[in-house]
């Protein structure tokens, strides 16, 4: 599998090259990935992710999403969740985690022309699947952001990694996401929330017990927010921001696939 190493911040500006060389080659047909984690592509390098997808270039971009800069130390980064604590977001005195909401980088590639967007984790194999495979087949750029748990930044046990990214998808923290502009002239044909759970509901429902599952069950299960609760597993407010942000941006989806 030939690949090129480029700076941080540049994959997709590097793939632009390659694909233009690859193309007066006649190899138009060879598909050609970035791939990158959320500090690379929703940070320093957004601006060569955007103009990749304006370019039109059937360049696929895949996105390890684990909320904070895990190669260098597990700083904040645009991605990161609000309350979260990590290096240069620490919870302290003044300030009890990450102050600002989280960017979502599949509503602002969809408003991108023509680009294939999915948002997965690789929990949920069949989404998965039919997300990388949905990228190659389309004749354009596509992103996929995958969930990926970075187990000593968000503070958890190394075997958790696949239940955590369930976890958050049925909390709302990561909805998963299909976008492809083949479907039709609207976003709503061209949106699936299909995968997640009561899709029409604000909340899921644990099926055996009945009661709500959200945002404050994600975070009371993972170290990154144990400083939130209290010592008798109250949230602190910050924690229900947060909590509101989720339902928010899963409320935005909602009304953008026609379902709310």
């Amino acid at each position: 599998m030939p690949w090129t190493n480029s700076l941080f911040e540049n994959a997709p500006a590097d793939a632009m090259g390659v694909r233009s060389r690859w193309d007066q080659m006649g190899w138009q047909d060879k598909p050609l990935w970035c791939i990158g984690g959320d500090g690379a592509m929703f940070d320093i390098g957004f601006q060569s992710l955007s103009r990749m997808f304006a370019s039109g270039m059937p360049i696929k971009v895949f996105v390890l999403d684990t909320q904070v800069y895990s190669n260098t130390g597990g700083q904040a980064s645009t991605a990161t969740y609000t309350g979260q604590n990590t290096k240069m977001s620490l919870h302290g005195k003044k300030y009890d985690g990450k102050q600002e909401r989280r960017k979502e980088i599949a509503q602002i590639a969809m408003m991108h022309p023509r680009t294939y967007v999915a948002q997965t984790t690789c929990a949920h194999t069949n989404h998965f699947y039919k997300a990388v495979l949905g990228a190659l087949e389309f004749d354009g750029p596509a992103i996929i952001n995958c969930y990926t748990t970075c187990q000593p930044e968000h503070g958890v046990a190394d075997n958790m990694a696949s239940e955590q990214a369930r976890l958050a998808v049925d909390t709302r923290a990561f909805p998963l996401v299909l976008f492809d502009p083949r479907q039709g002239d609207t976003i709503k044909k061209c949106l699936s929330l299909q995968g997640n759970p009561a899709v029409k509901e604000d909340w899921f429902k644990n099926p055996k017990t009945g009661a709500v599952v959200d945002f404050i069950d994600f975070a009371r299960s993972e170290g990154r927010f144990a400083k939130h609760f209290d010592k008798d597993g109250n949230p602190s407010e910050t924690l229900l921001y947060a909590k509101s942000d989720r339902l928010a941006n899963w409320h935005t989806l909602q009304d953008l696939a026609g379902l709310r």
